[in-house]
C-alpha cells in the first residue's frame, strides 16, 4: 500500500508542476515567428527492465527482463499531449524446472514536452494501464500498473521519414500480487505521422524599394571646385584649379593679413590662430600643393637682426601649420628681413605693412 501511495502522490506532483512550467514557458512559445503545430507520431522501443528483488520467488533468479514496446502519441500546440503503448517482456529464471515470467498491457499516459520535437526535445509522462503477469499455470492475473516517467526525443536524423531517436525511463508500479516496483528503460526510434512536420516557414523576403527623391539644398556646387554656387565668387573656374575659401583661383603668394607677433618675439598673438587655422584648411585641401611661409620686417634696426627674427617668425608659423596636421615635407619656412618691402618704411602705416607673413606656392 506505500508504494501505492507513493505512485499517486507522484502522479499528482508531476501534473501540478507541468503547468507551472508551461507558464513559465509561454512568452518563449508566443515570441516564436511560427505558431507549433500538433503532431501525431508512432514509438518502437526495445526495453531493458530492472526488476523488483521482491519477484524472486520460489528460488527463481529472476534481475532483468527484455523486451519491446508500440506507442502511439499526440502532441498540442501548447506542448501538451497524450500516449497509448503496449508492451511486452520476459523476465528469465535461468531454471530449467521455472517458467520465465512473461508481461505484456497497455497503458495510456498525459505528456508534456519542453519543445516542439523539431530538435532535442525533454519530455515527462504519468499514467495508468492494464498488465497480465504470467508466471507460470495457476498465477496468472490481470492487474492494474502505474507509471512515472522522462526522456528526451531528438529531431531527425534522417531525411526519409524523419525518424527521430528516442530514449526514456519509467518506473513502473505493478499491483501484482504484494505490489513490484521496477525501473524501464526504453531506446528506440519515433516516427513522425502525416507527413512532414510543419517546419518553420522563412519570414518573406520584402525587397525595399529604394526611391532617389532630389530635395533641393542649395549646396550645388556647379564647377565642382569644393565651394558651393551660393558662396561662389568666381563661377565656373576651370577643373582642377586650386581656389581659396571664395571659390576663386588662389595667387602665388597669399598674404596672411592679420597674422601678427608679441612685441620683438617670434610668439604668435591668440588673434593670429583664426587667420591660420583658414590657411591650413586650404593646405589640408591641396595636399600636393608645396608652400614656403615667408617672413618679413620693417627696417628699423639692423639689418641681420631683422632677418634672424622674420626667419624665426616664418618658421613659428610653419610650426603651427605642422601642429594642425600638415605634412612636414608639404611646407617650408624662410626669412627674408627686411629686404622685400611693400610699401615705404618711413611712415608709420608703411612699416606696419611690410611687418607680414606670406604663403608662397611653389608648384
Amino acid at each position: 500500500m506505500q508504494m501505492k501511495k507513493l505512485l499517486v502522490c507522484g502522479l499528482a506532483a508531476g501534473l501540478a508542476l507541468n503547468p507551472a512550467y508551461a507558464q513559465d514557458e509561454a512568452p518563449s512559445a508566443e515570441a516564436s515567428t511560427t505558431e507549433a503545430q500538433p503532431q501525431h507520431y508512432l514509438g518502437v522501443l526495445g526495453t531493458f527492465t530492472r526488476a523488483d528483488d521482491a519477484r524472486d520467488r520460489n528460488g527463481a533468479d529472476i534481475d532483468y527482463g527484455a523486451g519491446f514496446s508500440a506507442l502511439y502519441g499526440w502532441q498540442s500546440k501548447d506542448r501538451w499531449g497524450f500516449e497509448v503503448q503496449g508492451f511486452a517482456e520476459t523476465f528469465e529464471t535461468s531454471q530449467t524446472l521455472r517458467t520465465d515470467w512473461y508481461r505484456y498491457g497497455i497503458n495510456g499516459d498525459l505528456t508534456y514536452a519542453f519543445g516542439d520535437r523539431s530538435e532535442l526535445t525533454p519530455f515527462v509522462l504519468a499514467g495508468i494501464g492494464g498488465n497480465h503477469d504470467d508466471v507460470f499455470p495457476g498465477k496468472d492475473k490481470f492487474t492494474w500498473f502505474g507509471n512515472l516517467g522522462a526522456g528526451v526525443v531528438t529531431g531527425p536524423f534522417t531525411q526519409f521519414a524523419n525518424l527521430k531517436l528516442r530514449g526514456e525511463v519509467r518506473y513502473i508500479y505493478d499491483d501484482f500480487e504484494s505490489g513490484y516496483s521496477d525501473f524501464r528503460l526504453g531506446l528506440g526510434i519515433e516516427i513522425p505521422l502525416f507527413g512532414k512536420e510543419a517546419a518553420a516557414e522563412p519570414m518573406p523576403v520584402v525587397e525595399e524599394q529604394v526611391k532617389v527623391v532630389e530635395v533641393p539644398t542649395g549646396l550645388l556646387d556647379s564647377d565642382g571646385d569644393g565651394v558651393v554656387d551660393e558662396k561662389d565668387k568666381c563661377p565656373d573656374t576651370p577643373a582642377g584649379t586650386r581656389v581659396d575659401g571664395d571659390g576663386c583661383p588662389l595667387a602665388k603668394v597669399i598674404a596672411l593679413n592679420g597674422v601678427t607677433f608679441e612685441f620683438d618675439s617670434t610668439r604668435l598673438r591668440p588673434d593670429a590662430l583664426t587667420i591660420l587655422d583658414q590657411a591650413s584648411t586650404i593646405l589640408t585641401k591641396y595636399p600636393d600643393m608645396q608652400v614656403e611661409v615667408a617672413g618679413h620686417t620693417d627696417s628699423k634696426g639692423s639689418e641681420s637682426y631683422n632677418l634672424k627674427l622674420s626667419d624665426g617668425r616664418a618658421a613659428s608659423v610653419r610650426e603651427y601649420f605642422v601642429s594642425k596636421g600638415i605634412a612636414e615635407g608639404q611646407i617650408t619656412s624662410k626669412g627674408y628681413g627686411e629686404a622685400e618691402p611693400v610699401a615705404d618704411n618711413t611712415s608709420d602705416e608703411g612699416r606696419e605693412r611690410n611687418r607680414r607673413v606670406e604663403l608662397r606656392i611653389l608648384n
